[in-house]
């Protein structure tokens, strides 16, 4: 027998089948045809920008002002008119860490204070005299030296150049007193290598921690969700859940510090940006209370082992981002 064609019913070119609707039913793939004019593309590009806005907008609605709603939403599986959780951010990491790079003048004092100035500052005679008390012998620090690859031989001998009370210098020295680079392990060498890298110019610092925080602030999402999942585990709630949570939380902060590097660093703009920095604790008791729906005091409680426990993974991730190779 020949199967009959429903009414009005296409067929698919991806899979062939039969596809009644907009998408087919077996392979997924809409009835769309970019094969056409570019301004018929061009104008469902346009309606497809602005649905997402539209979803954008609803969505940054409940996660800067309900704190924990949009999570609430996830986990009843209302999701189609929000943006999903990963890709929100993937939006406010980017959005902040660019503007973080784009506000940062890595040599001027103003940045964690690591001018090669400020760094690299004279000791006191005293405090030379205890720095060289056993220096190691110039055979040593000229083997030490010779065993670094070619770019750091020459920051090392710029260092050396600087004077003797210099501190850079001197912890450079330090150095030269140990084992030389090839005999440690690869972990020993990458952190020693990075350390001269540090000393030669302490602008590395910041500019190494905004490359490599974006991914360490990501892989340590996970880390924040177990936390989650074991202060809460009697609300018998999917670690997936408290996963989103965590994003919802994370992302919150990203999009207020971009606020806050928006803003001056004087008037009462200052003023703004200091509450814009304090918010995401706060934020986070509230989004705790609305969604786990715990009693204040033992919200408040919660809260502040959570932030002990998540900063013990924290503090090593901004030192490991610190002497990754950015």
């Amino acid at each position: 027998m020949t199967a009959v064609t429903p009414a009005g019913a296409r067929t698919c070119p991806n899979c062939g089948r039969d596809r009644p609707e907009s998408f087919c039913a077996h392979c997924g793939q809409s009835d769309r045809d970019y094969a056409r004019a570019l301004w018929s593309v061009a104008g469902e590009f346009v309606r497809e920008t602005f649905e997402v806005d539209s979803r954008l907008f609803r969505t940054l609605k409940l996660l800067m002002f309900r704190p924990g709603s949009l999570t609430r939403e996830f986990s009843r599986n209302r999701r189609a008119g929000f943006v999903s959780p990963v890709r929100l951010y993937i939006f406010a990491s980017f959005l902040f860490f660019l503007l973080l790079s784009l506000r940062g003048d890595f040599r001027s004092a103003g940045v964690l204070n690591t001018t090669e100035e400020n760094f690299g500052s004279s000791l006191t005679e005293e405090q030379a005299e205890d720095a060289t008390a056993q220096p190691p012998t110039e055979e040593r620090l000229e083997a030490f030296r010779a065993g670094l690859p070619p770019e750091q031989q020459r920051k090392a001998d710029d260092i050396l150049a600087r004077p003797a009370g210099n501190v850079a210098r001197q912890i450079f020295v330090g150095m030269g007193g140990g084992a030389g680079v090839a005999e440690l392990g690869w972990v020993e060498r990458s952190v020693q290598l990075s350390a001269i890298d540090m000393l030669h110019d302490p602008s590395v610092i910041p500019r190494r921690l905004i490359a490599n925080m974006p991914i360490a602030m990501f892989c340590l999402l996970p880390v924040l969700g177990l936390v989650l999942a074991v202060f809460h585990f009697r609300k018998k709630r999917f670690y997936v859940e408290h996963l989103v949570f965590a994003i919802h939380v994370q992302t919150f902060a990203f999009l207020i510090y971009s606020v806050a590097l928006l803003l001056p660093e004087s008037g009462p703009g200052y003023w703004v940006r200091v509450g814009c920095l304090l918010a995401p604790y706060p934020y986070f008791v509230i989004a705790l209370r609305r969604y786990y729906e715990n009693g204040w005091v033992l919200t408040l409680a919660k809260s502040v082992g959570m932030y002990v426990l998540y900063s013990l993974a924290l503090i090593p991730a901004f030192v490991i981002s610190v002497f990754v190779t950015g």
